[in-house]
């Protein structure tokens, strides 16, 4: 199956095949009537009993397109990881390829396969068809659809999901307006519900945290047309405090406005949030700052510091060692090389601290610490910015919340470019430079940057124009087509006055805070954070976003999302999910936050009788004074590896990845 044809470039092209595909005929034609339930597979476990044991559920495209030919592999997988809801599109399409023409073979196959796994799939009902769009302006057609797929079968699929993100243009073929989805939510809810009453019709999953869609939909009277409330809340890593509370605040929106309309509480469940892990994530970043540090210490293994401050939003959905991984191989192995200020310490930067400070990517500076970072430059030190024209805003601690955030335009710019004597332009300020140039490697910097995938776009440039004698402008960058060239990163290199270096990368390289993407790492420490807080916040149900990943598009973050890879092989989300589904096992109870210091710590009561406990630290790691009362029965990483069992009473230390402890009556942290 995985052909030409299904070598999706795009996001869109890949979530939107089955809205634009013959996807019966597709799935007929690929022999899916070679599916069998594996030797060691379970036997079926009651809609009934799942629904009301599991909250772990995974999105994955088993109905249809890319995952088919892998489907029955991919459900083991999903089984042996502790996962049992797989949401799926069972997309109009699909099932009515030209209009009148109805087959479910493709359809019948997967949900004879989960049931004979133990598995439960959450359809989605969704997308038009060419002769019905949009769907909710074509009430007859649609209802159709839903009643055959619904009445076909009732008896093996309790939950149905109404659309799938209605707040995005793309998915809801019109102008998204709540207003119209509850048009189309209530006539489907009557349908469902005619068909069998005990069927449960879940909220079409919004995009983000729209409470101002779901507001107006409930104004238009759809809140008597679901059981289920739904979002997808991607975000960055829920990695600090503030992170915390924005992600509890979110979720509260939702429940906010059912409650200003007297409406009885119903669930809340996530159905898609993840983290896409593309080879290029960073990738330039990684390219700027290595072959910097060659140019300029190229006999030297210089110091290196991060401006790494919990409260400045550029960090704070960051782990320190996505920062660690801009650096070449060899200073993994030498801690001593790497250390990581916050903004007070940069009060007192000098050559004493480190040689080079990298700055998070971010148009932003905290204006407050830009004079002894200038001084540092001047002295001998190296400064590299990343992410778009650097010291471009203002940014500001505010003394009310105690963070830092971005003000608006610098009103010092010019004066601090002219400073550390950086000379930029771009498309709106100088005439015949275009918007956007294909990114290539300068031919001065390409011994230093061997094997650069070159799929970024340049669109702000820089020369040496303010430069003095003995300075040296080093393109590392370039944005080129047939008529115009010009560096997008590059290297001040000054020996006159000034003795440092200035090192600026203006590639947006998909790492800053607010990204859904990470490292293939990170993707673990973030899946397991993100169920354990999404419990605490009371979610009922969350659906990882998603299972298998294609792999075909290194650009593109879509292919990446997964947990195992193309050819099925388990990333650590895998191993990170198998963990958190043996730590806090279906029919647990309970997920109380309690944050101190920095430090989370989750409990639960597992159906076995036994407490489970989730310790980890926000940000940078750290040792804590721990009190344990009771006996520790299991201790475990995030990835399921055994570790050894902590003292009742003493020092842990704590990580981003979550520590699991089995059996304790108390832990309490100091």
């Amino acid at each position: 199956m995985r052909n030409a044809a299904l070598n999706f470039k795009t996001t869109s092209d890949r979530r939107n095949f089955i809205k634009t595909s013959s996807l019966g005929a597709f799935a007929l034609s690929t022999g899916l009537s070679s599916f069998s339930p594996s030797a060691d597979a379970a036997q079926p476990a009651s809609a009934d009993k799942v629904v009301a044991n599991s909250p772990y559920g995974v999105c994955a495209h088993v109905g249809a397109g890319e995952e088919w030919e892998q489907a029955p592999k991919n459900l083991l997988l999903m089984k042996k990881a502790g996962i049992v809801w797989v949401r799926a599109d069972f997309s109009w399409i699909g099932v009515e390829r030209s209009q009148g023409n109805w087959t479910f073979g493709h359809l019948d196959k997967i949900v004879d396969e989960t049931n004979k796994l133990g598995l439960q799939l959450l359809p989605i009902l969704d997308y038009d068809v060419p002769w019905a769009t949009p769907a909710y302006k074509h009430l007859d057609s649609w209802l159709e659809y839903v009643t055959r797929t619904v009445e076909r079968y009732k008896d093996r699929i309790q939950y149905w999901e109404v659309w799938n993100e209605p707040n995005l243009q793309g998915f809801w073929r019109d102008t998204p307006d709540g207003a119209n989805y509850a048009i189309l939510l209530k006539e489907t809810y009557k349908t469902i519900k005619a068909i069998d009453p005990n069927l449960i019709v879940v909220y079409g999953g919004l995009a983000g945290v729209p409470a101002d869609f779901f507001a107006k939909s409930l104004d238009a009277g759809a809140g008597d047309s679901f059981d289920v409330v739904n979002i997808h809340p991607y975000r960055g890593g829920i990695s600090t405090r503030q992170r915390l509370d924005q992600f509890a605040d979110d979720i509260d929106a939702f429940r906010r406005e059912l409650k200003k309309r007297n409406l009885p509480d119903r669930p809340i469940w996530i159905t898609e949030m993840g983290w896409a892990t593309p080879p290029i994530f960073g990738e330039s970043n990684r390219r700027v700052v290595s072959a910097a540090l060659q140019k300029l210490f190229p006999n030297e293994d210089p110091k290196v510091a991060f401006f790494y401050d919990l409260r400045y939003d550029p960090a704070q959905s960051r782990a320190q060692n996505d920062f660690l991984n801009y650096l070449p191989e060899k200073y993994a192995s030498n801690a001593n090389l790497t250390t990581f200020l916050d903004a007070d310490q940069l009060s007192n930067l000098s050559l004493d601290v480190a040689d080079v400070l990298v700055m998070p990517p971010s148009e932003g500076f905290p204006m407050e610490y830009f004079e002894p970072v200038a001084e540092f430059v001047k002295s001998g030190g190296a400064l590299i910015l990343l992410g778009g024209v650097p010291l471009y805003y203002e940014t500001i601690l505010d003394k009310k919340t105690k963070r830092f955030k971005q003000g608006e335009f610098n009103p010092k710019f010019a004066q601090c470019l002219d400073t550390l004597r950086i000379s930029w332009f771009a498309w709106w300020t100088r005439e015949n430079v275009p918007e956007n140039v294909p990114t290539v490697v300068a031919p001065e910097s390409a011994e230093n940057m061997p094997g650069f995938y070159p799929v970024h776009q340049s669109n702000r440039f820089f020369d040496g124009a303010k430069l003095k004698e003995g300075d040296k402008f080093i393109p590392l960058f370039n944005g080129k087509n047939e008529t115009f060239s010009a560096a997008s990163a590059c290297i001040y290199d000054f020996n006159s006055d000034y003795k440092g270096a200035v090192v600026i990368n203006s590639i947006r390289d998909d790492d800053g805070n607010e990204t859904n993407r990470s490292t293939v790492a990170n993707q673990a420490v973030f899946l397991s954070q993100a169920y354990l807080l999404a419990f605490a916040n009371g979610i009922e149900r969350y659906f990882w976003y998603e299972f298998h990943a294609p792999e075909r598009d290194q650009r593109d973050p879509e292919h990446h999302f997964g947990i195992v890879g193309q050819k099925l092989a388990p990333k650590p989300g895998y191993f990170a999910y198998k963990a958190l589904t043996k730590a806090r096992p279906a029919c647990s109870e309970g997920a109380d936050l309690t944050v101190v210091n920095d430090c989370c710590v989750v409990s639960w009561k597992r159906p076995d009788g036994q407490n489970g406990w989730a310790l980890w630290s926000l940000g940078a790691e750290c040792n804590v004074d721990v009190k344990i009362i009771g006996e520790v029965s299991q201790a475990f990483d995030y990835l399921g590896n055994d570790v050894e069992k902590p003292t009742k009473k003493g020092k842990l230390n704590l990580k981003s990845g979550v520590l699991y402890l089995i059996g304790p009556e108390t832990v309490a942290i100091k």
